[in-house]
């Protein structure tokens, strides 16, 4: 396709397939799409031109007329507003920053600004274009005798039109600083993981997006202007297409062609939105290739062939939308990483939390110059992708009902793998947990929970599972740290002997203070000798002496 051609006319389209090759023939050529295979239909909202594409690849193409009314709507929005139209449960790039930084007035010891360096605008004109930065969440006056707490990365909204992610990626640090000192599991987390979260990783073009426009790319022009703004092929570099690691080797899926959805821009890393972040994440490569300086550790010995280490810590996410998807390396080939069953585990386990397709990221469609290729292939970092809901502007009611919640619950869920993530996603998950009642000093502290190796999200290559043969409390201390009190749980039914069981362990308080303590609970499964799970945690309320309590319906006092 010539780089002048544009289109503007849009629809959403329903293509009908016989011979699964062609979804191979036409993957690369849309930037989303979402397969039924048991059905053979793609779905992809496109332009006349993609139409012809289909068809000439064997597909039979009908318009869903009321999905393209709905996406036409979508793009015809007033200019000039603050607040996204008909979209207000999204924040703009500027409330996103004022918000941002409210929570680090609110929570100075919790959360803070780091500057990654200015946008294509913001370089090539003072006073235009935004300052990109990472909105930093963990407990800093630890810091000093934890310093290899392991950090998660999460990037939001790189193309630009993908309005749910920032929001997404905003609330999840909401939930963490809100919730710090009242809900255990944002305290645990918060105290022991190192979140770097990259609000906007693209914030020149989410400015046209805020418009209505089906922007995708960065704003940089210098390559060539496009006709036709509201269409999917419009100026600028494809920052999922420019990272350096095999950049330009894949076969499509990417384009040269300036004007086109996922061109990969004239050199990798040739944009400062791509610089900016690389820095951030990875660091900076020396002379014999290993990077240092960034967020997460290079521990990989060799970029393709060799297994990064299994006790690994941190992780990194780069979140999209659309496509109900859980995607990890490799992007731009079929091979299976050296870590891949690991991935894969992990992967599965994340996507039982909002129930979308986990697969290696090339069995949509190779791509190359991604984000999660260069974290994992240079860094050994576990990478994954997540293409979250349905429509590239998300509307709202769907988003807060459906899709927050669900993809909240899977960013704790892998942040609760932090420590070890190819080791932990292996082991069984700890749910439902629950304390009876606040207690006095001296008498156990009965803790309910579900130990549940059970929970993946099942594909056509099922998922083996794996009986529990132990869990344990941890009183004040996570599995891995060394002091503190264990208690071993019994399982309700008398043997651990399932891959889900019900737990109860009778935790002793006689040499804890009054007041809350955190109680951390890990299960163990019988994979490999006996894997452990993610953690989880519990507070305990012991009471002091004259507090008011009230068991079985009854007001007594501790003594």
């Amino acid at each position: 396709m010539a780089a002048t051609e544009c289109f503007a006319t849009e629809w959403y389209v329903e293509a009908r397939y016989d011979d699964p090759a062609a979804l191979r023939r036409v993957g690369g050529l849309f930037t989303h799409v979402t397969i039924d295979e048991k059905a053979r239909v793609l779905r992809v909202d496109t332009d006349d031109a993609g139409i012809r594409l289909l068809e000439q690849a064997g597909m039979r193409v009908s318009i869903d007329m009321v999905r393209t009314a709905e996406l036409r709507a979508m793009l015809d929005l007033p200019d000039g507003l603050r607040s996204i139209p008909q979209f207000a449960c999204y924040r703009t790039v500027e409330e996103t920053r004022t918000d941002a930084e409210a929570l680090v007035a609110a929570h100075p010891d919790l959360a803070s600004i780091e500057s990654l360096g200015p946008t294509w605008e913001r370089d090539n004109g003072p006073g235009a274009g935004y300052d990109m930065y990472a909105l930093r969440i963990t407990r800093h006056d630890t810091l000093v005798d934890d310093p290899d707490r392991p950090r998660m990365v999460v990037l939001a909204s790189i193309h630009a039109r993908e309005y749910a992610p920032a929001e997404l990626v905003t609330r999840f640090a909401e939930g963490l600083l809100d919730g710090y000192g009242r809900d255990p599991q944002a305290t645990w987390l918060v105290d022991h993981v190192d979140f770097r979260l990259v609000l906007h990783a693209n914030p020149d073009g989410r400015k046209k997006a805020e418009a209505g426009v089906l922007w995708r790319k960065n704003t940089n022009t210098t390559n060539g202007t496009c006709n036709n703004p509201t269409s999917n092929f419009h100026a600028g570099i494809d920052l999922n297409r420019n990272w350096p690691f095999h950049w330009n080797t894949a076969q499509g899926g990417l384009s040269g062609a300036p004007c086109n959805a996922v061109y990969r821009g004239p050199a990798p890393a040739s944009e400062p939105e791509t610089q900016n972040l690389i820095r951030y994440v990875a660091g900076t490569p020396g002379a014999d290739g290993a990077y240092v300086g960034g967020a997460l550790p290079d521990r990989k010995d060799d970029a393709v062939t060799v297994a990064a280490p299994d006790d690994y810590k941190g992780l990194f996410f780069d979140i999209h939308s659309y496509a109900g998807l859980v995607l990890w390396p490799w992007g731009d080939t079929l091979t299976v990483s050296p870590n891949g069953e690991a991935l894969q585990t992990l992967g599965r386990r994340i996507a039982w939390f909002n129930g979308y397709t986990p697969q290696r990221a090339s069995q949509l469609y190779p791509t190359d110059g991604g984000t999660i290729d260069l974290v994992y292939g240079q860094l050994g970092a576990p990478a994954y992708v997540m293409e979250i809901g349905t429509e590239f502007f998300q509307p709202c009611t769907s988003f807060e009902n459906t899709i927050l919640p669900a993809n909240l619950q899977a960013l704790r869920f892998a942040a609760r793998t932090a420590e070890a993530p190819y080791r932990l996603g292996k082991g069984p998950d700890v749910h439902t947990l629950t304390v009876e009642y606040a207690i006095e000093s001296g008498e156990d502290a009965v803790i309910h929970a579900t130990i549940d190796d059970t929970r993946f999200r099942q594909t056509s290559s099922a998922q083996p599972t794996f009986a529990i043969t132990s869990a344990h409390a941890y009183v004040g201390r996570l599995p891995w740290q060394t002091d503190g009190g264990v208690t071993a749980f019994e399982p309700v039914d008398g043997a651990y002997d399932s891959t889900q069981e019900r737990v109860t362990a009778r935790v002793p308080t006689t040499d804890l203070a009054p007041g809350r303590h955190l109680v951390y609970v890990q299960g163990v499964n019988a994979s490999g000798g006996g894997t452990a799970g993610a953690p989880d945690a519990v507070y305990v309320q012991v009471l002091e002496s004259g507090d008011r309590i009230f068991r079985d319906g009854l007001e007594i006092a501790a003594d």
